[in-house]
């Protein structure tokens, strides 16, 4: 009887907003992984990474966040028109050997209530 009332409550809560369809983040990056292979210590490795509005209104990427120092993003400030594409340059000079995951995240105006986009640089420096 528990186990009834559990799964109704479940399907309710499903079907009453918490389980519906989450909502689309209005900008799309590509690639979203980049495999950088092996790096040399203290090398510049600059990626170019193609960002898309693809909601219908324009929108701006307030901010790159980055897991370390070592990875600086640069983008347009300007607003991002619904259709158009822009160009996100980020060069990594890499401090440490060894394997290394880092992560992009872009915060954007507007936003949802999703986590942002993020896009993993994942390589090993010798």
């Amino acid at each position: 009887m528990i186990v009834k009332k559990l799964c109704i409550l479940f399907l309710g809560g499903c079907l009453w907003g918490g389980g519906g369809v989450a909502a689309r983040s209005p900008l799309r990056v590509s690639p979203a992984t980049v495999q950088l292979g092996e790096v040399p210590l203290r090398s510049k490795n600059r990626i170019e990474l193609t960002c898309v509005n693809v909601s219908d209104r324009p929108l701006v990427i307030r901010e790159v966040r980055t897991d370390c120092t070592c990875t600086k993003p640069v983008w347009p400030k300007s607003p991002i028109m619904p259709g158009d594409s822009v160009r996100v340059s980020v060069v990594l000079t890499p401090t440490d050997r060894g394997a290394f995951y880092k992560t992009l995240r872009f915060v954007t105006v507007p936003t949802t209530d999703d986590e942002p986009v993020q896009v993993v640089l994942r390589g090993k420096v010798y």
